[in-house]
């Protein structure tokens, strides 16, 4: 299964260079899919074999078509409006699709007949997946004993039937690649993408066709995986697919067979951990390996045709007059008076505007890697995370907070020492995956540790403490995470217009220049990321000095892609812009969407019957479109100026 997936994810990659982060969202669907196709049709494993055999063929279809079609949509919206134009636009806008797909499978939950509405949970709040099982439609056999082998082992028919479906498709992309002209249209894409449309490759239908191919085989996969363990696969989002990449990186690039013999290591591999370790650690040591394929891998002929340069189509001009100053101030102020006027009016709101000072600090980080030096960290959470883990050991253990607020930036550098020395290996969109598997991998040892707290974390921080009426400490709290959001945006303000700033954008500019100009590109990108995640380490670590709680939440890839999507809503590169990101984002999340929920609540009995809408349910969806639509617009606004030009 994870072979299937891992081939369909080296066809794409090899005909658009740049990974499909929604290509995981697709074999979950797919899978969904399949289960509720089952369902819906009735199969049963006692229907005659005849009967039964159709029916699962035609599920199979189903299932491989639904993948295509899924793929084929990623590729039109995801890949095709960025083409030639920008690498990291397409690999933000599958982001952007894997949570819109993501918010689909949510959806897809509540029409399951298994779904109960209300908050009946454990956790109210907490998202859930489609979960609907199947029966059992494999015979439950040994084939040791019907073949009357002399081994005293187990080997199941459902064992058998997934391998040899695992070889069956192997020899089919090995033969479509090697003897089809969409094939050889692949394999010419490549390696190398402007000698292949020279010599009469149509590169546009070739790409869809890789994807549709791709879509099919993660259906087949889901396919396999549902009649197997007969349920849907329960992992969405953009990091479900990162074991697919893992397989193909270490099986090579363009390699069925390859992706399967890896796949095999990777599966036994992984049995065989969490045997004899645990689960937890097998995920950790998988991402190891990840980041170590990544690192080590062989540049090919397609990445000697590109030169890093600026894209500009995520990246903004750095601001550096007047105008981006006054923006700044106006901002400030504001951010300055709110909370005066919150407390003279006796309104509440003083965590929210909290929680959005912390952002904003977290965009000024982002903003240094992305916006000045264009440098995508999908871990960024984890530089977070931690700070906020660090400093609550030193406030803990000693309950001084300046010192704990150093560990915490302190830490958080030292992470950004680790992330600059990877992008010293690697670049563009595979730096931004390593980024991510750091990040995950940051998650799951702090899990894994029980010095910091395991899956609780810690509470009960010493809180700090002021010279003032108790009413006036949220306040309080609130200025003191505002002042260092002062300084921070003064410290970009003046980056950007001095010549570590100057330099910084120079080497996303255009590298080659910039190492012809004497500039050394690779501590230039290692101090940006150092600069980055100090200011990430500090809104760690003013979160747990003012919120006194840290969990592993703190490193949640949510956290990341939120912060991504206040940058590239407002403007990488642009300091305000980033800032108004921030505040537009979190008003939205904590102000305007509650307010708009209790409003429908109050109207939906005078407008139609049933329960209310979920508006803060479908919050995956908003920031999915936010993200993509921003990425689109800034691409297309690109065009017409390019065009004007």
């Amino acid at each position: 299964m994870l072979a299937l997936n891992a081939i369909g994810v080296t066809l794409i990659y090899s005909t658009v260079r740049t990974l499909n982060l929604a290509h995981g969202d697709v074999f979950a669907l797919a899978s969904v899919f399949v289960t509720s196709l089952v369902n819906l049709i009735g199969i049963q494993r006692d229907w005659p074999l005849s009967q039964l055999v159709i029916s699962l063929g035609l599920t199979f279809i189903g299932a491989a078509s639904f993948g295509a079609l899924l793929s084929v949509g990623v590729n039109q919206l995801g890949f095709k409006p960025f083409r030639g134009r920008s690498r990291l636009a397409p690999l933000i806008a599958t982001l952007g699709l894997s949570f819109i797909l993501y918010q689909f499978a949510l959806i897809w939950r509540t029409l399951q007949a298994s779904w109960i509405p209300g908050e009946h949970r454990s956790v109210p709040g907490l998202p859930e997946v489609p979960i609907d099982g199947i029966p059992s439609l494999l015979p439950e056999i040994n084939m040791i004993q019907v073949l009357h082998l002399p081994f005293q082992v187990v080997l199941r028919f459902g064992d058998v039937f997934v391998f040899v479906m695992a070889l069956c498709f192997v020899a089919i992309a090995t033969w479509f690649l090697q003897k089809t002209s969409t094939g050889q249209g692949i394999r010419a894409l490549a390696q190398n993408h402007a000698l292949a449309e020279m010599v009469g490759v149509n590169v546009n239908s070739t790409i869809n066709r890789a994807f549709a191919v791709g879509g099919a085989l993660a259906g087949a996969a889901a396919f396999i995986f549902a009649l197997y363990y007969g349920r849907p696969f329960g992992a969405h989002g953009a990091q479900s697919g990162l074991l697919a990449f893992t397989a193909a990186l270490l099986g090579g690039i363009g390699n069925p067979l390859g992706a399967l013999l890896s796949s095999l290591f990777i599966g036994v591999f992984s049995s065989l951990s969490d045997y004899y370790f645990s689960a937890q650690w097998t995920n950790a040591i998988l991402l190891i390996i990840l980041i170590t394929l990544i690192t080590w891998r062989k540049s090919t002929s397609a990445d000697a045709e590109t030169v890093q340069v600026r894209d500009s189509v995520i990246l903004s001009a750095a601001g550096r007059g007047l105008r981006e100053k006054r923006w700044v101030i106006l901002l400030l102020v504001s951010l300055t008076l709110v909370p005066i006027l919150m407390q003279i009016f006796g309104l509440g709101g003083q965590i929210i505007l909290r929680s959005m000072a912390i952002f904003i600090l977290l965009t000024l980080g982002l903003n240094i890697a992305l916006g000045f030096t264009g440098l995508l960290d999908l871990g960024f959470a984890a530089s977070f995370g931690l700070g906020a883990y660090a400093s609550a050991l030193v406030l803990r253990s000693s309950g001084n907070f300046l010192l704990a607020l150093a560990a915490g930036i302190f830490i958080a550098g030292l992470l950004g020492v680790i992330k600059g020395l990877l992008s010293h290996r690697v670049r563009d969109d595979f730096l931004a995956v390593a980024t991510l598997a750091l990040g995950l991998l940051t998650r799951q040892l702090i899990v894994n540790f029980d010095f910091t707290g395991g899956v609780n974390g810690f509470s009960g921080l010493t809180a700090l403490r002021f010279p003032i009426s108790y009413l006036l400490v949220p306040t309080m709290n609130y200025f003191l995470v505002f002042g260092f959001v002062l300084l921070a945006a003064w410290l970009s303000m003046r980056l950007t217009s001095s010549r570590t700033g100057h330099v910084w954008v120079a080497s996303s500019e255009d590298e080659l220049a910039a190492l012809a100009s004497g500039v050394n590109v690779p501590r230039v990108r290692m101090m940006a990321f150092v600069f980055s995640s100090a200011i990430a380490g500090l809104a760690g670590g003013l979160y747990a000095g003012t919120f006194t709680y840290v969990d592993p939440e703190l490193f949640a890839f949510h956290i990341s892609t939120m912060t991504l999507t206040m940058v590239i809503l407002g403007g990488a590169g642009s300091v305000p812009g980033v800032m108004l990101g921030a505040v537009l984002i979190i008003g939205y999340d904590k102000v305007i969407l509650p307010q708009l929920a209790i409003l429908l609540a109050a109207l939906w009995p005078n407008i139609s019957v049933g329960p209310v809408p979920n508006l803060r349910g479908a919050s995956f969806l908003t920031f999915g479109l936010a993200l993509y639509l921003t990425v689109l617009w800034r691409a297309r606004r690109k065009s017409l100026t390019f065009k004007g030009e």
